[in-house]
């Protein structure tokens, strides 16, 4: 009927039962005689009866008859069907026949066709074999009245109609294998895919734990170098202000010049093996934000005390503008102070003697941080404090402004670099203000200046109780 299918599946797998049971009923109906289909197991998959009930119905109501009936069911259900010719017929005891037929598919034998019973061509009545029945409770003339109601067929229209059959299951099969088979290669398909992206996210993972494995090492051995520095070099600095100051004794004026480029070294060290450290913390999560009502003014004239000597050193003008309007805002004033220090320290290092460097801080309003719009039912998450910090210096190439904010990125990184620095305090700055749910930006052009724009929200989003932001941690009140 149909040909060797490369994986032995089960009719059923094939088929989609309840259309399948459609086409056969259909055919069923319309020859009136019952089909039933079993798969190689023996599993059935359709049962279909027709006008024959009756007939069949009564052979059960006497025990002889029905022990017969029950063989022969298991007969044709079991008895081996000639492919070789296409079916074979197998006989009731009843005088009524079925015809056998073979489900094949690519050489493989699937299942098989069962049609009838139907009583065959010159069929009269009841066997007279029957007879001895009789005193067991069979009567043949009601079984004679029963048979005459089953569908009578000659063996060229039985054949016609099986023909007809097969096309059809022929079709159904052929089509419902080329679905599978395409289900299967697109699953082979998928499954491979997720082997192989199940594989390769297994490497990640391991070279991300690795990864994470370096970078702590690498934080602890930061930590441990830098703190471990920090204790002679304070003693550096110590001794060389006691030697300025005359506590062992006098020293002349080229002396003291030599201590005093010892101490101004040792104070730049210091403060480079300080912000090595505090990258240690963020980058370890060590850093907790401890906020307080803080008055800006007083932020910006901590921040200007500490850039006032390098600055008048340089010739350059400090401008502060403090808006009337400026409210005090909940923030670490000592992270938000070393900020702006590390904002204005730039600008001095950058700028050209007797260029100008202006502060200014004042009310605005903005779209809450990470938001595009402003809030309409909340407008004080709207409100930020807004530093700006405005320099006459070099400038900035329009393409490193992306990057200054990383850490140990310099603009000019060559080997004969003018001036000095590790490339971290920019990076520390966005971390802090970033803990602050804050934004920090820059403009600049080159040879006119630049711009770093702080915002701080009013009304920073409740922070969860030790929730980690780029490293750091946020605990809102006194310490």
């Amino acid at each position: 009927m149909t040909q060797g299918i490369e994986k032995n599946l089960a009719l059923a797998e094939l088929l989609d039962a309840e259309s399948f049971r459609e086409v056969c009923r259909s055919f069923s109906e319309l020859y009136g005689i019952g089909i039933r289909i079993f798969d190689e197991a023996g599993s059935k998959i359709v049962d279909i009866r027709a006008s024959t009930s009756d007939h069949c119905g009564y052979l059960f109501t006497v025990h002889p008859t029905k022990v017969l009936c029950t063989n022969l069911v298991n007969q044709v259900r079991s008895q081996p069907v000639d492919v070789a010719a296409g079916g074979n017929s197998c006989d009731c005891f009843s005088g009524l026949r079925y015809k056998i037929v073979p489900i094949v598919y690519e050489g493989s034998v699937m299942g098989r066709v069962i049609f009838g019973p139907y009583a065959p061509e010159g069929l009269e009545g009841p066997p007279a074999s029957l007879a001895q029945y009789r005193e067991q409770g069979l009567d043949l003339d009601t079984l004679g009245r029963y048979q005459q109601q089953v569908p009578r067929a000659g063996e060229d229209a039985v054949d016609k109609v099986l023909r007809n059959i097969s096309n059809v299951l022929d079709v159904i099969i052929h089509t419902s294998y080329k679905t599978w088979l395409t289900s299967q290669m697109h699953i082979t398909s998928i499954t491979g895919a997720f082997e192989d992206l199940e594989r390769t996210n297994r490497d990640l993972q391991t070279a991300n734990e690795k990864l994470q494995d370096l970078d702590r090492l690498k934080s602890n051995f930061i930590a441990t170098v830098s703190h471990e520095l920090r204790t002679p070099l304070t003693s550096v600095i110590g001794y060389s202000e006691m030697l300025i100051e005359g506590m062992a004794g006098p020293i002349n004026d080229e002396q003291r010049g030599y201590v005093n480029t010892i101490l101004e070294k040792g104070e730049s060290l210091l403060g480079l093996i300080g912000q090595i450290l505090d990258l240690a913390r963020i980058e370890s999560g060590n850093v907790t934000i401890n906020k307080r009502e803080t008055p800006p003014a007083e932020v910006v004239e901590k921040a200007l005390s500490d850039i006032r000597p390098q600055a008048a050193k340089r010739g350059l003008k400090l401008g502060v503008d403090i808006g009337d309007d400026v409210l005090p805002i909940l923030v670490d004033d000592d992270k938000i102070r070393r900020v702006l220090t590390n904002l204005l320290g730039n600008a001095v290092k950058f700028t050209n003697p007797g260029g100008a460097i202006h502060i200014s801080a004042r009310l605005t309003e903005a779209p809450p941080t990470g938001t595009s719009r402003f809030d309409i039912f909340q407008p004080e998450r709207n409100r930020y404090l807004e530093f700006k910090v405005v320099d006459t210096g070099i400038g900035i190439p329009t393409e490193k402004l992306q990057r200054i904010f990383e850490s140990f990125f310099q603009v000019d990184n060559t080997s004969t670099r003018e001036f000095g620095g590790s490339g971290l305090g920019l990076s520390i700055a966005k971390n802090f203000v970033s803990a602050h749910g804050g934004q920090i930006r820059v403009e600049s052009e080159v040879g006119v200046g630049s711009t770093f724009t702080i915002l701080l929200p009013y009304a920073a989003e409740p922070p969860t109780a030790g929730t980690r932001i780029d490293g750091l941690q946020r605990r809102d009140g006194t310490p």
